[in-house]
Parts: C-alpha cells; sequence; structure tokens
C-alpha cells in the first residue's frame, strides 16, 4: 500500500439540537391553545360536558394540563385499552414540542370501591 492509497474514517459525530424556545408571552399563548384544544377534544368524546374542566400549571420545564372530569366520563376519557387518552396526550405533546414546550396531559385516579 503507498501512500496515496492509505484508507481515511470520517466518524460523525451528532450535536445535541435545542428545541427552539418560546418566549414567555409566546409559550404562555401556545398553552392557552393546547387548553382550548384540548377541552374541545374532550367536548367531543365525552357525555358530560358541563363537567369537563382543563386547567394547566407550569412548571421549571413542563407544563401539566390537568383533565376533571365527572368520574362515570373517565371511561369515556380513557377509551378501550386506553387508546383515547394516549392519543390525545401525542397530539397535545406534539403542538406544544413544536414551540418548545414539554408538555404532559394528567388524568384523575378514582379509588376503585372495594
Amino acid at each position: 500500500m503507498s501512500s496515496s492509497d492509505k484508507e481515511i474514517k470520517v466518524v460523525k459525530m451528532a450535536r445535541p439540537v435545542e428545541p427552539p424556545r418560546a418566549d414567555d408571552k409566546e409559550a404562555e399563548i401556545s398553552r392557552e391553545k393546547g387548553r382550548a384544544f384540548l377541552h374541545g377534544i374532550l367536548l367531543e368524546i365525552m357525555d358530560r360536558p358541563e363537567d369537563i374542566a382543563v386547567t394547566y400549571s407550569v412548571g421549571e420545564r413542563t407544563t401539566i394540563f390537568k383533565v376533571e372530569c365527572h368520574p362515570k366520563s373517565l371511561g369515556q376519557l380513557i377509551g378501550a385499552k386506553g387508546k383515547n387518552i394516549s392519543g390525545i396526550r401525542a397530539v397535545i405533546s406534539a403542538m406544544m414540542a413544536r414551540k418548545g414546550i414539554r408538555a404532559i396531559v394528567e388524568i384523575p385516579y378514582i379509588e376503585p370501591n372495594e
């Protein structure tokens, strides 16, 4: 092998990509849009619209959307094998991620009657 026939190995290293950060005013508008969108979805899939409430709280790095509903409507919220709530969480998470906001949808826990 001559000096001109040497193989050159190239190693590519991935750089961490920072998600875009929304400023406080933009982030607050995005969170309110997410809350309204989530509330709208719930109104369409659940029976007792008067008992549905969606609030959010902002943590250090995460926004938590908290859903309150009538205990008898919880099954409609969760869906068969959790498909409804999984889909809702995926959509809300994707919506907020575009704005650089991490989001979680929290649902009520109701103790089973013994």
